[in-house]
């Protein structure tokens, strides 16, 4: 006699002993292909039913057989109550009971071989999978992202300590362990094995800041996201052995020591060069992660520094994105074009090939990169945009002009410039990338203006005490633009302001000259003071 409903799966025959000779069908009746024993189960008996909010529920009765894929034994399904039978469409499914307090099931997981879930019952009020089983108290606890998880966890030590899972994924898992944290932390060590995974992660971040920290193990594998892909692969000693491996919980912001072992030994490389070897040697050249500073009076000659150091950086074919705030992107492109031609093309009535001009724009197409603005702007914009040129054109070189134009919005600009600050040295760090940042300078307090070759201090930077906070590194360009003398006007010197790095180029200077012709500013082996002007101290009231 062969049943008309749903075949299940095949199972032993205690009529004549064989192993797996009888057919369970969906009705719940069984037919034995070796000895022709029938049997037919009472149809009312096949279901339970469970009273929920004045609604009767009808739950699936389901088998405790051997999960022969998931390695997972009929007696680890039979302990949890977790079983395969076919629901009321007649669709093979797997079957997770809930129990509440008094150890009654009231809620079944349904598990579809497509990986979708629904509940039948009342889901809200019950214990984590597999929490009846064991009493508050003990020495280890384990809880898995998942049941198939807990399962196969059980079947590696063989159902004898406690295992559980949270019900609906990591996305509910703190909400979960809150609800049962007296019965979690009752254990003396609490093994937390989720998905080795972003969310994953980011749901043992959430789950650990409710629990006992001296108390939490975190258990991973290094090539299997969860529990069951290790028992899969890996078998019973695979599991054992990322249970006994499992660490005590440390936040990934909190490093020790024995964490950079590896990094230590590592020779610490030269940076990326500026456009001056001396400034190159002495601060061991530009590093990525940091943001540096440079800033000079009106005129003298930061924003020639600048596009020098663009052209240079676009010479070595390293890609650049530009944030010029006060003078617009053709002005910007015949700037920094001039400088690798040695060519004023941004001044007017300059005789010039005009092929020349074309190819050297064409050769910085896929180098440079510039923001279409002028004037004040929001650096969540900017911000926005230097994300987008870093992850889409791989960009890693910034140059903000100048920070007063991005500050300018704000009704408190030195509370703003410090929030501001922090955000562009997070940035930095955040997409491993190098930012500079123009800024204007107040007046010295005493002796002469910038304009006429006045010393450039930190504290007079706009802002100062924010750059000081954040900048890696800070300099100062310093002219004397009021000097009688031609040769003298074009002198000028970088200052080493702050150098966070190593301290070592702090308080020197590297000289150039500017070249009338070219528009270069060429760097000089020679040792000079800028010449201030007579009758130019910044504090006189005539």
């Amino acid at each position: 006699m062969q049943d008309e409903s749903v075949f299940l799966y095949h199972t032993n025959c205690d009529a004549c002993g064989s192993s797996d000779g009888n057919a369970v069908y969906s009705s719940g009746s069984t037919y034995c292909f070796a000895c022709n024993t029938s049997s037919r189960c009472n149809t009312d008996n096949q279901t339970s039913s469970f009273k929920t909010q004045n609604k009767r529920v009808t739950m699936l009765v389901s088998e405790y057989k051997e999960l022969k894929t998931r390695k997972i034994p009929a007696t680890i399904c039979s302990q949890y109550k977790y079983g395969v039978t076919v629901d009321n469409n007649n669709n093979i499914c797997q079957v997770a009971n809930y129990y509440n307090n008094n150890k009654e099931v009231i809620a079944q997981k349904i598990r579809y071989p497509d990986k979708t879930f629904k509940w039948l019952g009342d889901a809200k009020d019950t214990l984590l999978f597999g929490q009846q089983l064991f009493g508050a108290g003990g020495k280890k606890l384990t809880i898995t992202e998942g049941e198939l998880d807990a399962l196969s966890v059980a079947t590696a030590f063989g159902g004898k300590y406690p295992v559980v899972s949270i019900k609906n994924g990591i996305a509910s898992a703190k909400k979960e362990i809150a609800k049962h944290l007296d019965w979690i932390t009752s254990f003396d060590d609490i093994y937390l094995w989720f998905d080795n995974d972003e969310k994953g992660r980011e749901g043992l971040a959430e789950v650990v800041q409710i629990l006992p920290a001296h108390k939490v193990k975190i258990i991973r594998h290094s090539e299997y996201k969860d529990a069951s892909d290790v028992l899969v692969h890996t078998g019973v000693s695979g599991v054992i052995n990322a249970f006994y491996n499992a660490e005590e919980f440390k936040p990934e912001d909190i490093v020790t020591p024995d964490d950079l072992l590896d990094d230590i030994a590592e020779p610490i490389e030269q940076g990326f060069d500026w456009c001056y070897k001396k400034l190159t040697q002495l601060t061991y050249g530009r590093r990525y992660g940091e943001i540096v500073c440079v800033g000079a009076g009106v005129s003298v000659g930061k924003t020639d520094f600048v596009t020098s150091q663009i052209a240079f950086d676009i010479n070595h074919n390293w890609k650049v994105g530009t944030f010029m705030l006060e003078q617009g992107k053709k002005e910007t492109l015949l700037r920094i074009a001039g400088k690798i031609d040695g060519i004023h093309y941004h001044l007017p009535n300059q005789v010039f090939d005009r092929e020349k001009l074309k190819e050297t724009v064409h050769s910085m197409q896929n180098k440079l990169y510039m923001f279409d603005n002028f004037g004040s702007i929001e650096w969540e914009v900017i911000r926005e945009k230097i994300r987008y040129m870093c992850h889409n054109y791989g960009v890693r070189i910034f140059y903000i002009d100048n920070l007063t134009a991005l500050n300018a919005h704000a009704s408190d600009e030195r509370r703003n410039l410090d929030a501001l600050m922090a955000e562009v040295a997070t940035l930095a760090k955040e997409l491993d990338i190098w930012i500079l940042l123009v800024s204007h300078l107040n007046p010295p307090k005493s002796g002469a203006s910038h304009e006429a070759g006045g010393k450039v201090e930190q504290n007079q930077f706009t802002g100062s005490r924010a750059i000081m906070r954040w900048a890696f590194f800070m300099m100062g360009v310093e002219r004397n633009t009021l000097h009688p003398d031609p040769a003298e006007r074009n002198k000028g010197l970088i200052r080493c302001i702050k150098d966070r790095f190593s301290g070592r180029a702090t308080g020197h200077t590297i000289g150039f000259i500017y070249d009338t012709d070219s528009g270069l500013c060429l760097e000089t082996d020679e040792d000079f003071d800028i010449e201030t002007s007579e009758g130019e101290d910044s504090e006189s009231d005539f």
